[in-house]
Parts: structure tokens; sequence; C-alpha cells
């Protein structure tokens, strides 16, 4: 009888709750009007959800408006209430208690009389799995927890502490901050002296990748510790976050997030070690095969070896076409092991890459076959002087994209390898045995006896110092102009490096032996017809040389 008097008293108590005997109930959250149950579930369904917050925390999540205009405004309602009663909740009284307001059913959170919220099961998302008192009950321990916070938050030693442990973490983070800065400028510096010793070690394809390779370096290390300062930044807020009751929910997210992004790459890291060793496979096997073909082409290259048909030069372009083929096959085989590869953020890269190779590589891909057609065509060598547009002098280095030739100037001037296959290239170092070729020309008048100019041309040659005796030097008359005739006179050097030095010496001793002689080296033009005929006289055309030393006729 006891017990039932009791649980009547229970009944009695709620129901005057529910019709309004407390004002905040009133005035907050009227009764709905009668409801079936599939309409309820209706309008759950095709409602929108939102959220009940209170300091920042969300408590539950409301899909039914009731009586309010929109769910918005009820969650809202509910949201200030309980901000409101925050004081006066003693959280030893919340309790949940069923209810059922027509048709609609659903669980209540009270503290004593102070009515707080409540949860009906068309708040429920149906696909979740979970009943209305479930989401009570976690409401309920969360009250308590906002409960606990709010009174910690009015506690004086409690803030000042908090504070002093927030000043301290602040300190150490600026110490944490200017330690990264000093280290950064630190690996710069290293890191720019070790780029600028390497030398030529860092020049591939005969292009010099140090500040490229510079650039890089120093962008990335850049980013490691920027990512380094973010990094302390997200521990240090989470840190301060945590030291107050009120901010210490978003400190908890915080830290949840931080757990969940390094539990989803450890785990794809463990995920991807298969993955990895294939790759680690793949490159030493590419390494593997790269230091043969290098060995391989390296003794062709130096004369230890020897083939038929490939010269010491085309195997250097050989080499390089070999290593970068190489890597090629090695990068689509390894392609699906990289991470990401599947993902549509990676094909897009790889669709814009090939975008931008196929827009602007026409060039490029010019200059490579420009190239390798003088190699493999033998047109041109390193050590050759050849003359190609306004440019002469000797090859310096013949690579993949360029060729660097050294002029009689000692300048350096690079030729893109388009132009060798679009100009004309004359070559001067394709004699018998590897030799130079050395001309020049002069032009003489018809009064001097041919015969004497071509013996005195060979005579200088013969002085020059540098120029080969086998072949022996010739002259050729390679034109009879209208003023003048032009003597054009040949001969070797050993090398081209020394063409140049050779041919200002035989200009040289051309100018000794022709005054010697008294032959002017002037091409004469003539305004008037002369009154005596341009010619040598018969006795004049076998004039024997002086010897030299002697001078010649006045």
């Amino acid at each position: 009888m006891e017990g039932l008097t009791r649980q009547l008293f229970r009944r009695i108590l709620f129901l005057a709750i529910m019709l309004g005997t407390s004002p905040a109930m009133r005035a907050a959250e009227p009764p709905p009007p009668p409801a079936t149950t599939s309409e309820s579930s209706l309008a759950a369904s095709l409602g929108d959800s939102a959220p009940v917050v209170v300091w920042g925390r969300t408590l539950v999540s409301y899909r039914l408006a009731l009586e309010f205009p929109d769910v918005t405004e009820r969650a809202r309602a509910a949201g200030e209430r309980i901000s409101q009663a925050l004081g006066r909740i003693d959280a030893t009284k919340l309790a949940v208690q069923k209810v059922q307001i027509g048709a609609a059913r659903g669980f209540v959170v009270s503290a004593g009389p102070l009515f707080l919220l409540s949860v009906m099961e068309g708040d429920l998302d149906p696909a979740a799995g979970v009943t209305p008192e479930v989401v009570a009950n976690d409401v309920m321990r969360n009250l308590r927890e906002l409960v606990r916070d709010h009174a910690d938050q009015h506690t004086v030693a409690l803030v000042i502490r908090s504070v002093v442990q927030a000043a301290i973490a602040t300190l150490l983070f600026a110490g944490f901050c200017t330690a990264a800065l000093w280290l950064r400028s630190r690996l710069l510096v290293r890191v720019t002296r070790t780029t600028r010793e390497a030398g030529h070690a860092l020049r591939v394809f005969g292009y010099d990748w140090r500040p490229v390779l510079l650039g890089i370096v120093t962008t990335l290390t850049r980013l490691l510790m920027l990512a380094v300062i973010l990094c302390g930044s997200y521990l240090w807020v989470t840190y301060v976050l945590g030291r107050f009751p009120y901010t210490q929910h978003w400190a908890d997210q915080l830290g949840q997030y931080l757990f969940a992004a390094v539990g989803t790459l450890a785990s794809g890291a463990v995920h991807q070690i298969p993955n990895l060793i294939a790759l680690v496979v793949i490159y030493l096997v590419t390494r593997g095969l790269i230091r043969a073909l290098n060995g391989w082409f390296s003794a062709i290259e130096s004369g230890n070896y020897f083939t038929s048909w490939l010269d010491p030069e085309a195997a250097r372009a050989t080499r390089r076409l070999a290593d970068i083929g190489v890597w090629i096959v090695a990068l689509i085989i390894a392609f699906p092991y990289l991470p990401g590869s599947h993902s549509e953020a990676f094909k897009g890269v790889s669709v814009f890459l090939g975008l931008m190779l196929s827009l602007g590589g026409a060039g490029f891909v010019g200059q490579i076959i420009g190239g390798l057609a003088a190699v493999y065509s033998r047109a041109v060598r390193s050590g050759d002087y050849i003359i190609v547009g306004e440019t002469q002098g000797v090859v310096k280095e013949l690579g993949l994209l360029t060729t660097k030739v050294i002029t009689r100037t000692r300048e350096e001037v690079t030729i893109p390898n388009s132009m060798l296959i679009s100009s004309a290239i004359r070559n001067f170092s394709r004699a018998e045995g590897n030799m130079t070729v050395v001309s020049t020309a002069v032009t003489i008048g018809y009064d001097a006896p041919w015969r004497q100019v071509e013996a005195m041309l060979l005579r200088a040659a013969a002085l020059t110092e540098g120029l080969l005796k086998d072949p022996p030097p010739r002259v050729l008359q390679s034109a009879l102009d209208d003023f003048y005739v032009r003597y054009e006179l040949t001969g070797c050097v050993p090398s081209a490096a020394v063409r140049g030095e050779v041919l200002a010496r035989l200009h040289g001793h051309i100018q000794d032996v022709f005054n010697e002689h008294g032959v002017q080296i002037m091409s004469p033009h003539f305004e008037n017809q002369p009154a005596a005929a341009v010619v040598v006289p018969r006795d004049r055309w076998h004039v024997k040389l002086n010897d030299p030393g002697k001078p010649g006729p006045t």
C-alpha cells in the first residue's frame, strides 16, 4: 500500500510539471497538439536537425518542432533555459523520466522540480539505431559535467592556477618558436654552402642543377619548419584551452582530432608497408641496372671497349637516353604502389602535368631531337672547331639541350640544339687523323705574278710554328674578281684548341713575306681604265723568291 501511494505521488507530481505548474516550462515549451506516431515519424524524417548547445557543447539534436515555429527555435529555447539554470542545478538531483504527450513518446531530463529538456522519439535519427532513453541518459551525464565545470569556472583559485599555467605554456611556446626559426636559418645557410660546394657533381645532361636543387631544398626546409611551428601551435592551443573549464570541451575535441589524425596516418603507414617494400625493390633493381649500363657505356667512352655501331661521343648521349628510359619505365611500374596514386587528386595532378608537358614540351623535345641528330649523325663532337650561324669556336660540351662553344676570344657561347638541325654546320675538325683545318684568304691585284703569290703564301706557311707539314699546306685561286685574284691558303693544325693562335702567327708571317718581296696586300679598285694594261710581263712569270732575311725588290 505504501509503495502504491509513493508511485501515485510521483505520477501526480510529474503530471503537474508537464501541465505547467512550472512557469519556465509553460513559457518555454508548451505541450504539442495531439499527433499520431506516423506523423511524428514523418516530421522527424522531413525536418532539419538543430543542436541544443550550452557553453559550446552539443547536448542533443532536435528534429521535431512541436509547438515552436521551427526546430531551430525549439533547440535555442532549450539551450537558453539550461544556460540560465546552470547555477541553480543540483547535479545529484538530475534524473531521466519517461513521458508521453499525446501520441509522442520520449524522456525528459530534470533536476528536482526544474525541467531542463525533453528527448522525443521523433528527435532521433532512425539510422542511428539508438533509443530515446539512451540519448537522455547521455544528456544527463553531460549535464553533470557541465554543472561541475560551471562551478569550477567561478572558483578563484582554479582560475588563478589556470592563468599561471597558460602563461608558462605561452612562454615555453614562444621559446620553441624562436628556437625553430634559429634552426631554420642555420639549416638554410648549411644547405646553401653544401650546394655551392657540390660543383660538377650536380651537373646532369649538361645542365647545372644546383640552383634548382637549392630552391627545392630551401622551400622544403621552410615548409618543414612551418609544419613544426604549426604542430607546436596546435599543442599549445590545446593545452591552454584545457586549463579552463569553459573551454575544456574544445581542448578535448582538439585532442580527439589530433589522435584521430595520428591514428589514421599510422594505420595508413602500416597498410602501405607492402607497397613501400615494392617501391624499395623497384628502386634497387633500377639502380643496379643503371650502374651496369653506365659501366658499359663508360668503357666505350673511355676507349676501353670498342663496338662498330657506337662511337665514344654517341655512347655518352646513348647513356643519358638509357638512364632516362630506365627511370621512366621504373616510374611506370612503381606508379600503382605510390601512396595515394588511386585517389582522384593524384589523378587530377597527373592529368594537369600531362597537359602542361603537351603544351609546353614542343620546344623541349625539339632541343633534344636536335642534340641527338647532331650526335648520331656525327656532325659535331666535343673538341671540334665549327661555325654555326655567326658563332665559331671549339665545341666544349654537347649537351642534351644545348651545345657550348668557346670562341677565339675565349667567350663561351651556348647554342640551342635546335639550331644544329636548322642551320648549316661548318666543321673544320674532320680532316684525316682528326686534325683541324686552318684557312685564310688574301686578294692581290692582277699585276702580281700568281706563281710568286702562291710561293710567298707557302713560304709564310712553312715559317709558321704549329702548322703541320703533313699534309702539306696548299694554295688555291678561289676567285678571279673584277680587280683582284682571291688566293686561299689551307693547312692543318693538330687540334682545334690551337687553331686561333696558329692562324694569328700565319697572318703575321704572310705580312712579313709579302713586305719582304714588295707585294702589296691591297685589293685595287679602279674608277677609270688605267693607261697601261694591268698584266704581268712574261719575263716576270717565274720570279724566284729571295732567301729569307734578304731585302726584296724595290
